[in-house]
């Protein structure tokens, strides 16, 4: 029998760096910034200093994970990192994590190079670590800091997006049924245009030309070196597709949505989760959402929003949670997680990783 796979603990950070409205609104418009802000339902976004990678960001929720929860470093079988916004395009990001770490040469080290549905797509990897025996513990580390790659007078971005960084740890479980217990993925590449960084690889070197500013029609600038977002071409995806995507897996899990305790969305922005939640007919019970102060943090979202409902008691042991994650690729994930009996004490947060 297959080893279950258990979330033993998670801990998140986010910059210290707090982007308002107030100031936006400066930048961009009052009337800009409250129209987003009501659709968005973001306010506040937390933003990394310059010369700081979504890397620091992982590495700090790591640390205090593993101090915290008094994790001998040794003990770590794999290391994932799933970001957009590594450190480098050679090596792996995950490599330098490993060493700032401390971690033990037999633990392997790997970057996923996902953004939205990062989160169910990586649990399902460290699941088929654990399945396979090929881990015991997997330390899974979803990051972006997707500020750095948007331009500072994208109207329509900017007040969307903040950083942040979550760390969790994997175990092996001997209870059936409690763990991870269903996992379904999907991608339609031919929206992969829809969400991008045009001159952010060997497709489109970069020059003098790529770094012209651009500016659309809706008044947004960027450049090919910044990222673009078809925003009407996403939001239809997203309302359509993954209301399609949950109800299949319930079917395929021969349950209903009132057999789910907790339903976690990717917080893309407000009024399409409200209409996702709607389309799916799920209580407001049984919905959560933690965008408000903290905005757009692509892969680091889903997680985020898992650990801070884990963190004020909205996960009750014994409880049934999806988290669906959706975006860029265009690519989205779904897993569905059985809590234990004797659930882990809650997760905490840091904010001034620049100390650590």
């Amino acid at each position: 029998m297959n080893p279950s796979t258990v979330i033993s603990a998670m801990h998140y950070c986010v910059p210290g760096n707090v982007l308002g409205n107030e100031e936006l609104a400066a930048r961009f418009g009052e009337r800009q910034i409250a129209s987003i802000s009501k659709m968005s339902g973001v306010v506040e976004r937390r933003v990394v200093s310059p010369g700081i990678t979504a890397s620091d960001l992982a590495y700090c929720a790591a640390t205090r994970l593993i101090l915290e929860k008094a994790i001998a470093p040794e003990s770590i079988d794999a290391l994932i990192f799933t970001t957009q916004t590594g450190d480098y395009q050679i090596p792996a990001t995950a490599c330098v994590l490993h060493e700032r770490l401390g971690l033990s040469q037999h633990c392997a080290s790997f970057d996923v190079g996902l953004g939205c549905s990062g989160f169910p797509y990586s649990l399902s990897i460290a699941q088929g670590l654990i399945c396979s025996g090929l881990a015991k513990r997997v330390l899974l580390l979803n990051a972006d800091a997707l500020t750095t790659v948007i331009h500072p007078e994208d109207r329509g971005l900017v007040p969307l997006h903040g950083d942040g960084a979550v760390a969790t740890l994997l175990d092996a479980g001997d209870t059936p049924g409690i763990g991870l217990v269903f996992s379904r993925l999907g991608t339609d590449g031919t929206g992969a245009k829809h969400l991008c960084i045009p001159a952010s690889g060997a497709r489109l070197p970069r020059s003098e030309e790529t770094k012209l500013p651009l500016t659309e029609d809706n008044g947004v600038v960027r450049t090919k070196e910044h990222l673009w977002m078809n925003g009407p071409a996403i939001f239809h995806f997203s309302i359509y597709k993954v209301p399609e995507v949950v109800q299949g897996a319930l079917a395929a899990m021969g349950i209903g949505m009132d057999a789910v305790d907790l339903v976690i969305l990717h917080q893309a922005n407000k009024m399409m989760i409200d209409q996702i939640y709607k389309a799916l007919g799920v209580a407001p019970e049984k919905r959560f959402c933690h965008m408000e102060k903290l905005g757009n943090m692509s892969g680091a979202s889903s997680p985020m929003v898992l650990a801070e409902a884990w963190r004020q008691g909205r996960i009750q042991p014994g409880s049934l949670t999806l988290v669906i994650a959706f975006g860029v690729g265009l690519s989205w994930g779904l897993s569905a997680i059985r809590w234990p009996d004797q659930l882990p004490s809650p997760v905490t947060a840091s904010v001034d990783y620049e100390t650590v």
